[in-house]
């Protein structure tokens, strides 16, 4: 009976947290990790505590969310579960990442692949070496960046992975965008939309929206800028993913108040401060209002 109530508990958190209700996701988590800890269930504790890792580190709660993938590698320890092992230790590189300590990040992901290895997870591999071309792109190693998003891509097309492959390819698109090969990227993005489409990923096909309505925007192409960050905003929205569409609305209101169209710059602004203000992002809602009050009439 436990066991049933920590598995409701653990689904209402997950969709508490697509819908953006961080507290109420929170909570629940905290909830459903209780009652698996009463059933002795060490793997439902540590997925308990692996979401709500996730919900702290979407918040910039970093320290909260190491805590909770720590906690949650602790569990899973005695298990031998080297594929879950490897899973936590890329949580931890991404929480190192977002710290800015790429040195640690780097070992993570180097540690993640090779527990990813040990169990034949071509994906899990593709997932490190994706990880590991971040770090190398922000440290403006763009060749060797190209590189291992080449790698990722060939092992997850071996695993026959096409969310996996649409991840890789997107990050493809970036690195090309970035060394001045926007048909190179165009391109990649294309194939990364198709894919995310094919695997139902409304938040995959909005990022690639994004990433397209930045090269329209750059090339001047300012109405199908607007179209394709429209669409995102959009598709964010109808996935629960406020902060994704607050990000976008407040994109739209800059483009469109360069543009001179101050009432629908206005309205954009208006509605990503409300979202802000919903997920407790006061700095960011503070911006929108300050945008906003820059176009009053």
């Amino acid at each position: 009976m436990t066991a049933n109530k920590a598995e409701a508990a653990l689904s209402e958190a997950q969709q508490s947290g697509l819908a953006g209700d961080v507290q109420r996701a929170r909570e629940g988590f905290r909830r459903a990790r209780m009652l698996y800890h009463q059933s002795e269930d060490l793997r439902g504790q540590a997925n308990a505590l692996i979401g709500l890792g996730e919900v702290e580190l979407r918040m910039g709660h970093l320290d909260k969310a190491r805590d909770a993938f720590t906690e949650a590698r602790v569990l899973v320890a005695p298990l031998g579960d080297q594929r879950e092992q490897g899973n936590l230790v890329a949580h931890l590189g991404e929480v190192a990442y977002r710290e800015g300590k790429l040195a640690e990040a780097r070992s993570c992901y180097e540690a993640a692949g090779h527990l990813f290895s040990a169990v034949g997870d071509s994906s899990g591999q593709a997932h490190s070496l994706k990880r590991r071309g971040h770090i190398e792109r922000d440290e403006g190693r763009q060749d060797l960046a190209l590189d291992l998003y080449q790698q990722a891509l060939r092992l997850y097309r071996h695993a026959g992975d096409g969310l996996g492959e649409a991840h890789a390819l997107r990050s493809l698109a970036l690195i090309h965008d970035l060394l001045g090969k926007p048909d190179r990227a165009h391109q990649d993005f294309e194939q990364a939309l198709e894919l995310f489409r094919q695997a139902g990923d409304g938040l995959g096909e909005a990022s690639v929206l994004t990433g397209l309505a930045q090269i329209l925007r750059r090339t001047h192409d300012f109405a199908g800028a607007i179209e394709h960050f429209e669409k995102a905003a959009s598709l964010y929205g109808r996935a629960g993913h406020l902060r994704g569409q607050a990000d976008i609305l407040f994109e739209l209101g800059r483009l469109l108040g360069q543009l001179g169209e101050g009432e629908r710059a206005r309205q954009r602004f208006r509605h990503a401060a409300d979202l802000y203000e919903k997920i407790e992002a006061t700095e960011l809602r503070r911006k929108a209002q300050k945008e906003l009050e820059k176009l009053k009439p």
